[in-house]
Order: C-alpha cells, then sequence, then structure tokens
C-alpha cells in the first residue's frame, strides 16, 4: 500500500468478504468497486484495515457500513483515487493508531464532504478533488509530521465550517493546490 503511515491492508480474505456482503448491501457500490485491478484490492484493503476489528477476521456490519460512508464518496473508484484517499486517511488518523475510531471516520466523512464540491456541484469526490484534498492536508501539516495536531486541527475545524474561506485562503496560499489545479 503507498500510505505513509502504519495502517496496515485488511486481508485479501477481509477484501473478499467486503465485495461479498457488499453485493448484497449496496450492489450499485460492489459494481463500482468490481473493477478493482490487484493493485485497487490492495489500496481498497488500506480503506477496510482501518476499521477491521483488532482482533482481525472478517468486518463486521457496522464497519461495513462505515467504510461505506467513505468509498461512496469516491466517484470512481480505481487504485489511484484509493490511493489518494489512503493517504488523506492517514493525516485524519489523529493517534496515528493506523485506525479511525468514531470522532477520526466523522471528520473524515465530513472533510470528504467538502472537497466534493470543491471543484464540481455533486457529492462524490473526482480524483482532482482527491488530489486537492490530499494537497490542503499536506499544506496544513506545517510540522510536517504526516499528522495533524493542535493548530493544524483548528485550522482544519474551521474549514469544515466555513468551507469557502478555506478553500479560498488555499488557494491563494497553497502552492500545492496551485499545481493540482493548473495541472488539469
Amino acid at each position: 500500500m503507498s500510505s505513509q503511515h502504519a495502517t496496515a491492508a485488511a486481508p485479501r480474505s477481509t477484501v473478499e468478504d467486503f465485495l461479498r456482503h457488499t453485493a448484497d448491501e449496496n450492489p450499485s457500490l460492489a459494481r463500482g468497486l468490481s473493477v478493482l485491478d490487484e493493485q485497487g484490492r490492495r489500496e481498497l484493503g488500506g480503506v477496510l484495515g482501518r476499521l477491521e476489528p483488532r482482533s482481525g477476521g472478517p468486518l463486521p456490519a457496522r464497519e461495513r457500513l462505515l467504510c461505506r460512508r467513505i468509498l461512496l464518496r469516491v466517484r470512481k473508484p480505481s487504485a489511484a483515487s484509493f490511493s489518494l484517499l489512503n493517504r488523506a486517511l492517514d493525516y485524519l488518523d489523529l493517534d496515528a493508531d493506523g485506525r479511525l475510531d468514531e470522532p477520526e471516520l466523522e471528520l473524515g466523512v465530513r472533510v470528504l464532504e467538502l472537497f466534493a464540491r470543491a471543484d464540481s456541484p455533486n457529492d462524490t469526490l473526482s480524483e482532482k478533488e482527491l488530489r486537492m484534498l490530499y494537497a490542503c492536508l499536506r499544506h496544513l501539516d506545517a510540522d510536517h509530521d504526516g499528522r495533524l495536531t493542535g493548530e493544524e486541527l483548528r485550522r482544519l475545524g474551521e474549514a469544515v465550517r466555513d468551507p469557502d474561506a478555506f478553500l479560498a485562503a488555499q488557494r491563494a496560499t497553497n502552492p500545492r493546490l496551485r499545481e493540482v489545479l493548473e495541472g488539469s
């Protein structure tokens, strides 16, 4: 997996189990995930691994639902989009334990919702919007430790409360975001 932190990808069996359950629980998402190549499935395993029970084994129904809350925000499932999603989730894993607990997950969903409308009027994230999200999270990480803490986290909270002002300020001050915007 290409993420920068210690999140372990879920075992292949967990990915297959998740895909099997998703076929029953959300057929539309299952169709989108069915096109993933091997790398895409590994990156999907990185997302699943963030909610996998510490004891291992298949994801319980609640965790599958939480994973779908994240995955349904991605417009076109692919290895590249899930790699970007994993990198963004690294920053939202505030205690850097490789897992997303409830407050981290709620923050993650809110941030994904914010960026889902950053470049288009719909509620899903394009690969460009995922790159924009990652660029903004990297920019917020002033000490470059791969985590958001203290003031960095406060600034992310401001983003969630006033997305338009946050994105305007990022466009003006964030060279990584400008690269994403100019490169597309």
